[in-house]
């Protein structure tokens, strides 16, 4: 996470900033099988190198962006140094924060969100394996990609284009041989790699229906 965000990472909720009111409205979504609100602002800090941070994210295609002109820096002086925190949170600091926002930091409510704890601090980077659990480890190497410029770069393309070649396969084609014989020659990955594309393509509402079971998941 290099020097701006080392040991020592404090995360803190907002409820009262100007303008968000409306945002505990919205019913959560789905991002990497887990809620999150559609739109929140959570405030980071590193003890170790005294940068603060107030962000505000949206989830976008699966993805989280920074809103406009909603992210703020204190603890450097140039325009520089700033654009440098914000890209080093992405690579780690970032994604541990919001892996723990599923798991007991936010829920729903009968009117949208709202959130639970007051505050959490992630785990130092050395120590992710030791105090994550086996599905919010998984969650947090799905959010190292939800959260950097290669999800809708690369992975997202990938993702539709998996989706596209699902939908225009022929009926009586099962989705295995789908997966085998189309997607993986033509996306150039694995076949465990398609099969978490055509999830994540489910979970964007991608799928046709005919491809789905009664819940929405892909035939096999």
């Amino acid at each position: 996470m290099n020097r701006y965000w080392a040991e020592g990472i404090h995360v803190e909720p907002t409820w009262d900033h100007h303008g968000d009111e409306s945002w505990f409205g919205d019913r959560m979504v789905r991002v990497a099988g887990h809620l999150f609100p559609p739109r929140f602002r959570i405030f980071m800090k590193c003890d170790a190198s005294q940068v603060e941070m107030c962000i505000a994210l949206q989830v976008d295609q699966g993805g989280f962006i920074e809103q406009e002109n909603g992210t703020t820096v204190h603890g450097v002086s140039s325009d520089q140094q700033k654009d440098q925190v914000r890209a080093a949170a992405r690579k780690l600091a970032l994604p541990l924060a919001l892996a723990m926002i599923p798991f007991g930091a936010a829920r729903e409510t009968e009117t949208g969100w709202e959130w639970v704890a007051a505050a959490w601090s992630p785990p130092a980077a050395r120590k992710v394996g030791e105090h994550l659990a086996g599905a919010q480890l998984l969650l947090l190497k799905e959010l190292r990609r939800r959260t950097g410029a290669k999800w809708w770069d690369i992975y997202l393309p990938r993702i539709e284009e998996t989706a596209f070649i699902v939908a225009c396969a022929p009926s009586e084609k099962s989705t295995r041989a789908v997966i085998v014989e189309d997607v993986c020659p033509r996306t150039c990955v694995s076949r465990t790699q398609a099969y978490l594309d055509l999830h994540a393509a489910r979970e964007l509402g991608l799928i046709p229906p005919a491809r789905c079971d009664s819940a929405g998941n892909p035939l096999r």
